[in-house]
C-alpha cells in the first residue's frame, strides 16, 4: 500500500499518495476507503482537514463519482469523516468517551482520555444565587456565589461550555489563581483545603443556545449533551454546581454496569 506522508494544507485539491489498482480483486471504493482511513489513523489527514470533492477525486483516480461517493459514505459510517452542508467532507475529530466512575477535574480527565486539554476563561465574578443555585449549594437565595465560565477545548478544538458556581465561602478564587494553577480544583485545594469527595451528575440532551452555537462552532440543530453536576467535599457539603454543554459529535459518556450479585 502506498505510504501516506503528511498532507500540505495548502494542497487541498488532491491526495497524491492515493492510488487505485484495478487489477486487484478488492473493489475500488474499498481501496479508496482503506487508504484514507489509514491516513487518518496515522495523522496524515488531521481532524478538520477537508477531503477533495467527489468530482475532483474521481477525475484524479479515473473512477466514477459514484465509486468515490460510496467510499466517502463508508468513511462516514465508520465515523471517520463528516459531510458539512454546502462545504464538503471533513475528517472528524476523535470522539472522547468518559466513563463515569470517579470525580475528577477536566485537566485530569483530559490526561486520562489521552487528549490535550485547553481552557479559555470567558467570565469570572460574583452573581446572586437564584433558587436553583441556592438549593444545590445549600445557601440562601440572593447570596453571592462565584461564577466561572470557561470554554473547554480538546486538542485545540471546542468541546464544551462550562458554567461553574462555587458556594459563598469559596468566592475569593481569582482569575490569576486559575491561570497559575491551571485547574479550579487545584486552586480550591491550595486556597481553602477543599477537595472533591463525591458528585451527583445528570445528563440530558437539548438544542444549543445561541452562545453555545457560536462558541462550540455548531449549527442550530446540532444537539448538545447537557450535564449538571453537584460536587461535595469530604464533610458531604456541596461546594460546586456546574452546568456544561458538550458537543455530541466529539464527546460521549459511558457507564460501566455490573449484574447484581445472586443471593
Amino acid at each position: 500500500m502506498p505510504t501516506t506522508p503528511p498532507v500540505d494544507p495548502a494542497d487541498r485539491a488532491l491526495l497524491p499518495w492515493l492510488r487505485v489498482d484495478k487489477r486487484l480483486p478488492t473493489p475500488a471504493y474499498l481501496q479508496v476507503r482503506d487508504q484514507i482511513a489509514t491516513a487518518i489513523g496515522r495523522g496524515a489527514l488531521p481532524a478538520g482537514h477537508a477531503l477533495p470533492s467527489e468530482r475532483d477525486l474521481a477525475a484524479d483516480l479515473g473512477l466514477s463519482r459514484m465509486t468515490v461517493r460510496r467510499a466517502f459514505r463508508e468513511l462516514e459510517h465508520d465515523e471517520l469523516v463528516e459531510p458539512r452542508h454546502g462545504s464538503g467532507t471533513y475528517v472528524r475529530s476523535r470522539r472522547l468517551e468518559q466513563t463515569i466512575d470517579r470525580v475528577i477535574g477536566f485537566t485530569d480527565e483530559a490526561r486520562h482520555l489521552g487528549f490535550r486539554a485547553g481552557s479559555r476563561l470567558l467570565e469570572i465574578g460574583l452573581v446572586p444565587a437564584d433558587a436553583e443555585l441556592a438549593e444545590a449549594l445549600r445557601c440562601r437565595v440572593g447570596d453571592e456565589v462565584l461564577r466561572v465560565v470557561r470554554l473547554r477545548t480538546a486538542d485545540d478544538a471546542p468541546l464544551s461550555l462550562q458554567y461553574a458556581h462555587l458556594r459563598p465561602s469559596l468566592a475569593g478564587v481569582t482569575a490569576e489563581e486559575l491561570e497559575r494553577h491551571g485547574s479550579l480544583y487545584r486552586a480550591l485545594e491550595l486556597r481553602f483545603g477543599v477537595v472533591p469527595q463525591r458528585a451527583r451528575q445528570t445528563i440530558g440532551a437539548r438544542l444549543p443556545t445561541r452562545r453555545e452555537r457560536v462558541l462550540l462552532e455548531i449549527g442550530p440543530h446540532d444537539p448538545v449533551l447537557a450535564l449538571e453536576r453537584t460536587t461535595f467535599d469530604p464533610e458531604d457539603l456541596p461546594f460546586e454546581y456546574v452546568r456544561s454543554a458538550y458537543r455530541t459529535d466529539r464527546y460521549r459518556v459511558a457507564l460501566d454496569l455490573r449484574a447484581p450479585e445472586r443471593g
